[in-house]
């Protein structure tokens, strides 16, 4: 009889680990927001490995949500939240105010979650979360121009506008728009791998991490108010940029003591005198770093700063990358071409 050879045997290729996710849906959502979660968790979907993402959309009563845009089909109601390792809110644009008028549910169900489960939320979603008081003494951002408002309704809450991502234990937060990437990489990093995280951003044709918000948000002069000697004193810190300015020169063509000053000029604009100053003279050298015909420490010297070292260090801590990066990733156009 033929000796043959016994095949070799196959190890079992392993189970794929499944990762529930909820996303609570109400009729404030946006659909771009919403649409962003789903895209990114079809999206991990398809990343070679051992994790599996399964989506539960969840409704306050288990019934698809009337949205101004179409109805939105649901899995289920608030039950399902605890069937999930992480649960996604989407942004609520600017109808945070109502989300939370209209949601008990949702808030109560969120509110009563365990600890162990993840709950992230992309922008203005976070009104849903604050509504718990989870995220009371606990950092939290969303979009930087919906800041103020959500800062005025939950005082408790320790805003942090100029970060793109907070995490406070298995609280998290995004800022807006595409930093909401930022925070579903994040839930799925935790829930998975980084490498897992890192393919589905290279998938999506974007970086795994932003930067800071600060670097899109208006330095100076955003804020509407109404008092005219502010402006004034604004106009001024705006036309004399470079100039060493003194508290006592501002207060003086406000005509109002250097206390008052600083006490209506933070009111007015969110801002000390030095910190708009500041930001005006760092928004100037951005543009001079573009124009690309002036060396780095000739741009600190054209916006007042002598010390190239403390310019540096200013203008990283606004702008999230150093003088040089800034130049690099915005270049002149040359229109002569």
């Amino acid at each position: 009889m033929d000796n043959v050879a016994a095949a070799p045997s196959r190890s079992p290729r392993p189970a794929k680990q499944i990762h529930r996710v909820a996303v609570v849906l109400c009729r404030h959502h946006s659909l771009a927001s919403l649409g962003l979660v789903m895209d990114t968790l079809r999206m991990a979907n398809q990343v070679p490995g051992a994790h599996r993402f399964e989506l539960l959309r969840v409704s306050a009563d288990g019934q698809p949500v009337p949205h101004p845009d179409g109805l939105l089909g649901v899995d289920g109601g608030v039950a399902l939240l605890a069937q999930a390792r992480a649960v996604l809110i989407p942004s609520l644009w600017t109808q945070g105010d109502a989300a939370v008028a209209e949601n008990a549910v949702l808030i109560q169900a969120l509110r009563d979650l365990p600890p162990a489960v993840m709950v992230a939320s992309l922008c203005t979603g976070a009104y849903l979360l604050a509504a718990t008081g989870r995220l009371d003494s606990q950092p939290a951002t969303l979009h930087w121009n919906l800041a103020e408002a959500f800062q005025q309704r939950f005082p408790q809450v320790r805003v942090q506008v100029q970060e793109t991502l907070t995490e406070a234990g298995s609280l998290i937060c995004s800022g807006g728009s595409m930093a909401a990437m930022d925070g579903c990489l994040h839930v799925l990093r935790r829930l998975a791998d980084r490498d897992t995280a890192r393919r589905v951003a290279q998938m999506m044709v974007m970086d795994e991490r932003h930067g800071p918000q600060t670097q899109y948000m208006p330095a100076y002069g955003w804020r509407r108010h109404g008092d005219p000697e502010m402006r004034r004193v604004e106009a001024c810190l705006v036309a004399r940029h470079a100039e060493p300015l003194t508290l006592d020169e501002l207060a003086a063509l406000a005509h109002v003591s250097v206390r008052t000053l600083q006490r209506r000029f933070l009111a007015a604009t969110g801002l000390t005198p030095i910190q708009y100053q500041q930001a005006v003279r760092i928004e100037r050298a951005k543009a001079l770093l573009e124009a690309g015909q002036l060396a780095v420490p000739e741009v600190a010297a054209q916006v007042g700063y002598q010390d190239r070292v403390a310019f540096g260090r200013l203008f990283k801590k606004a702008a999230g990358m150093t003088p040089a990066a800034w130049r690099q990733r915005h270049p002149a156009f040359d229109f002569t071409q």
